[in-house]
């Protein structure tokens, strides 16, 4: 699995994470990745008024989770279970597999190595337009009533 945090400012670190994700790998994801993203977003500040948005999978929701973003003053988005159409991140992730196909692969390291390397060439313009156009989105989901989008 892939783990990966943007923002308007463009991409944070990404993550390979091996096996099945659960609470303890996870909280080493945020340690290890997220914590180091929003040093690089926000500055050496503490994060007070921070918002976070994840989906609802079981590990983001265990009582050690978020007693982890409790901890660490880290407010999380309210955000509706499958709710992919209006996610910034789940197009930037389509992005990613488009860019990943065009390459083959040796082995599972290159793989990665690519993964890293598209990732870290995604841009600044690209982050930016996907946060910018959450409100068309948010309109799109409200006109087809919960339904799918174009997006």
């Amino acid at each position: 699995m892939v783990w990966g945090c943007m923002s308007a400012s463009g991409v944070g670190e990404m993550f390979v994470c091996e096996g099945r994700m659960d609470a303890t790998k996870y909280i080493n994801v945020l340690e290890n990745a997220l914590l180091p993203s929003f040093t690089a977003f926000y500055g050496d500040t503490n994060m007070n008024g921070v918002k976070f948005q994840q989906d609802n999978a079981p590990c983001h929701k265990a009582a050690r989770t978020m007693a982890w973003f409790r901890e660490n003053c880290i407010e999380l988005l309210d955000w509706p279970a499958q709710s992919p159409d209006l996610n910034p991140i789940e197009h930037l992730w389509g992005l990613l597999k488009r860019k990943i196909r065009r390459h083959t692969f040796k082995n599972k390291e290159d793989l990665k190595r690519r993964l890293r390397e598209e990732w870290n060439a995604l841009t600044y313009e690209e982050c930016n337009k996907l946060v910018r156009s959450l409100p068309k989105r948010i309109s799109a989901v409200i006109k087809a009533k919960g339904g799918t989008t174009k997006y």
